[in-house]
């Protein structure tokens, strides 16, 4: 018997609300230090990282306080066109 969960599930995308507290309104607002709200299904989460341009897309290393991880959790965020910015968690 073979177990395809792992390979047929795909990440959630999540809708970028706000970077610092404001609207947001293009990548570039990701990038550098600063904090950012997703939402998912009425589910919100708040980040607190680096963004770093990659292209077409943005890599946002989270930080994740007090934690003893020796890498920062990394989110990628693209631009899906008509004022959306989407977000593709870390994986687990």
């Amino acid at each position: 018997m073979t177990d395809h969960k792992a390979s047929d599930e795909t990440r959630p995308l999540y809708r970028v609300t706000e970077v610092a507290g404001r609207q947001v309104h293009s990548l570039d607002d990701l990038i550098g230090a600063t904090t950012v709200t997703v939402e998912n299904h009425g589910h919100e989460e708040h980040l607190i990282g680096t963004g770093v341009q990659d292209g077409q897309s943005v890599q946002f290393y989270e930080k994740e306080t007090g934690s003893a991880l020796t890498t920062d959790p990394v989110w990628v965020f693209t631009d899906q066109g008509g004022g959306t910015i989407e977000g593709e968690p870390p994986t687990k």
